[in-house]
């Protein structure tokens, strides 16, 4: 399933229609503009009731012979004829798994986290037609831009929209892909022809569409962009490292025990092999066997790079109270890391912060999110290190637009991370992006 398996990630600002759009693609029933097509995807009860996500969901989107396999969602209408989405996936030729991620502002650091740990190839950022922009619409582009994740923009709720309010906010979004945060030419997807003109050049373009969810009006030309999409993330070329399973979630079942699910970066492992659970608050990782996975619902007997997968492990009490989100499943043995080096870049705009040794950030490093502290900051200068300040030294001020090597330490606990991970790190927004360069 990993190589047919599209990710994307959905984002916009509260009133964009994310849940609402998912909703009517992976059902093919059409919004009664009241919040019916939603309501066929949210879990939770405070969910439904305000039309606020506010957790980070998944759903799959079938396609087979090029034509959507509608599903059933949360309705239950299995005589209908419509299948669950674990069936469709099984029977499917081609699947792209959204990513339903909150809008709203306080719930920032859950849809940052969902971005870093998410794996997405492509990601939606809906856009109110209605009225402009707003700043959040700004955090979810430059999140997506720190992250390398290519963007397709959608124009929502275009039934009953004003022409004027319309060009508005279509000229708005042009002059924000633009901008040298994000550095995309913008791009209208009108027809069939403009989707293959654009299919493979995401990393210079942003397409551009409108969409209705209560009038169907765009969704057949995004189907068909959503099944031409290739797959950016080829984790098939991962299968020679070590195994390497990012733990996003935790759960207790009865008669199992402790059931881990997240996502394979790397390598495969079989059953019954060994396998280290870690770090935990010293750094350590504790030896056990795999006792059984799951991927889609569905009982298998190895997983390899590049699928979501639930791992069964065999835990004792103590051991089961002491996992947590942000831990990987190996199969070699490395010790946790607290300090580390990175090349990292501070974002220019009107979010930005000045860091100095002693600056405290939260740090994204794909399914890890800690506090750190900076340490050390070097300053790079068409790079070349122009000056080197420790704690014992005058402290040196790393501006917007500025580089730097830097070392950060974990405030709380060690992690796993590695040479070569992508890094993202905010306050209240996204803050500053980099490269890790060494491990202390």
């Amino acid at each position: 399933m990993g190589n047919k398996n599209v990710r994307i990630a959905v984002v916009g600002n509260v009133d964009s229609g994310k849940s609402t759009l998912i909703g009517t693609l992976t059902t093919g029933m059409l919004d009664d503009g009241r919040g019916k097509a939603r309501s066929g995807i949210m879990t939770h009860r405070h969910e439904i009731e305000t039309g606020r996500t506010s957790t980070v969901s998944t759903h799959t989107l079938a396609f087979h012979d090029g034509r959507v396999i509608p599903n059933a969602g949360n309705f239950k209408q299995r005589l209908d004829g419509l299948k669950s989405e674990t069936e469709i996936a099984q029977s499917a030729d081609q699947v792209v798994t959204f990513m339903d991620l909150a809008g709203h502002e306080k719930y920032l650091k859950t849809t940052i986290h969902g971005i870093s740990s998410g794996m997405a190839d492509y990601a939606l950022i809906l856009v109110n037609a209605r009225h402009p922009p707003t700043h959040m619409t700004v955090h979810h582009m430059n999140i997506c831009a720190a992250f390398g994740i290519p963007i397709i923009v959608l124009l929502t709720k275009i039934d009953g929209c004003p022409k004027h309010a319309f060009k508005e906010t279509m000229d708005e979004i042009r002059n924000m892909v633009r901008s040298p945060n994000i550095g995309k030419k913008p791009f209208a997807i009108r027809n069939e022809t403009d989707i293959e003109t654009i299919k493979d050049k995401l990393q210079s373009f942003a397409p551009i569409m409108s969409i209705s969810a209560v009038t169907g009006e765009g969704l057949d030309i995004l189907q068909k962009l959503l099944h031409s999409l290739p797959k950016r993330r080829h984790h098939q070329k991962k299968l020679v490292r070590p195994f390497e399973f990012l733990v996003d979630g935790i759960f207790n079942v009865q008669g199992v025990g402790c059931v881990v699910s997240g996502f394979v970066n790397a390598g495969s492992v079989s059953l019954g092999d060994m396998i280290y659970v870690g770090p935990f608050e010293d750094g350590t990782f504790i030896k056990t066997t795999v006792k059984s996975f799951h991927i889609a619902r569905t009982s298998v007997n190895f997983i390899s790079a590049g699928v979501s997968a639930c791992i069964a492990i065999p835990l004792n009490k103590i051991e089961r109270k002491s996992i947590r989100n942000g831990m990987v499943v190996l199969t070699e043995a490395v010790a946790g890391v607290r300090t580390f080096e990175a090349e990292v870049c501070v974002l220019k705009g009107g979010n930005s912060k000045t860091f100095q040794v002693g600056t405290e950030t939260v740090v994204h490093v794909l399914n890890v999110k800690q506090t750190a502290t900076v340490q050390k900051i070097e300053l790079i200068n068409n790079d070349f290190i122009t000056s080197s300040l420790t704690a014992k030294e005058d402290n040196v001020v790393l501006r917007p637009g500025n580089r730097a090597k830097i070392v950060l330490r974990f405030k709380i606990r060690h992690e796993y991370v590695r040479t070569g991970m992508r890094i993202v790190f905010r306050d209240r927004h996204v803050s500053g992006v980099g490269i890790i360069t060494g491990i202390q």
